[in-house]
């Protein structure tokens, strides 16, 4: 199977389990940054003479930017966002997403419009570490993305109301009862008439359905399990991998999309990862970190250096802060 073949199987969910890890360590890795622009410059030099001149290092910067990744086409359903803290990777799946709306503008180009139909236009809404937005879908729905996450539909959902989510979301569904509204997010796919919801579905933590108002149906991918949640219920899946229904904190739950950080008796490890994510930093910890849970509510848009200050004397390390990087240092014992 070559490269591009691999690239879009992957991005359609059509690799085995097996093939998709072997996949994503070559993709992840980086011995595969100059195959991927060798992958787009054959793509581009089979076009030949072209209306389009371009220069790689200038796309990639445009890649990583979210402005450039708002509408493209050719992107799969299942769009598997890369580890955290990395931000080369981002544009990394920019690149593939770029290989693979190439490609499909050749075959149709090389099939001709009366044997091949044009593929249908997918919008990706993506925001990078530190950055928060409001997305407004083609039925009036209002999603308010966080930041790490990123969200894909078919433009004026031509095929239905199907959004398809990396990070954390809240879903403001705009009623219509003749079109039900459906997030994919890692095991479990939630549907809704109208109604508001969210979602919280971040690589290597478990997808994590809350309802705030109206009432969702949660099931589980390629199974019968299904689960119906009424306001201040949530779902996830169990241990043994099943859904589990239970009571949420609507308030905790919700404060991200107000500007407020929230802790209640969060792991330390945790708490570095938000941090991370919600400012765009990179934080680096020296010393033995204290096995200590976290509880504090920061006001909107509390400063960085505030919430060092404070979890610095709660928990106790020193903390240097330069531009994007953090360093913690923890007494040695």
């Amino acid at each position: 199977m070559d490269r591009l073949t691999r690239i879009r199987k992957y991005f359609d969910g059509e690799l085995s389990q097996k093939e998709a890890e072997n996949f994503l360590e070559w993709y992840l890795s980086e011995k595969s940054e100059e195959e991927v622009y060798a992958e787009i410059d054959k793509l581009w030099q089979a076009r030949g003479k072209s209306e389009f001149e371009w220069n790689g290092d200038e796309l990639y910067k445009k890649l990583a930017s979210k402005k450039d990744n708002e509408r493209t086409l050719g992107v799969s359903r299942h769009i598997q966002a890369p580890k955290k803290g990395n931000q080369h990777r981002w544009w990394k799946v920019a690149a593939a997403v770029l290989i693979l709306a190439v490609s499909s503008v050749l075959l149709y180009n090389q099939a001709g419009p009366t044997s091949t139909p044009e593929p249908m236009a997918r919008v990706v809404k993506t925001n990078p570490a530190g950055q928060k937005s409001k997305v407004y879908l083609p039925d009036g729905t209002i999603v308010s993305l966080n930041s790490e996450s990123s969200i894909s539909f078919i433009d004026e959902f031509a095929e239905g109301r199907k959004v398809y989510l990396v990070g954390e979301a809240f879903f403001d569904v705009t009623e219509d009862a003749s079109r039900p509204f459906t997030v994919y997010s890692g095991h479990l796919a939630t549907t809704a008439l109208g109604t508001s919801f969210n979602i919280r579905s971040y690589n290597n933590e478990q997808t994590e359905v809350t309802l705030v108002t109206g009432k969702v149906k949660v099931e589980k991918n390629n199974s019968n399990e299904i689960v119906y949640l009424t306001p201040g219920e949530r779902a996830a899946l169990g241990t043994d991998q099943s859904i589990i229904k239970g009571k949420a904190d609507l308030l905790a739950v919700t404060y991200w999309k107000e500007g407020v950080l929230y802790f209640d008796k969060t792991d330390l490890n945790e708490v570095v990862e938000t941090l991370e994510r919600w400012y765009g930093v990179d934080i680096s910890a020296f010393g033995d970190l204290p096995s200590i849970k976290c509880s504090g509510t920061f006001q909107k848009n509390e400063y960085l250096s505030n919430v060092l200050d404070i979890l610095s004397h709660s928990v106790g390390f020193r903390y240097q802060l330069e531009g994007k990087k953090v360093k913690l240092e923890f007494n040695e014992k």
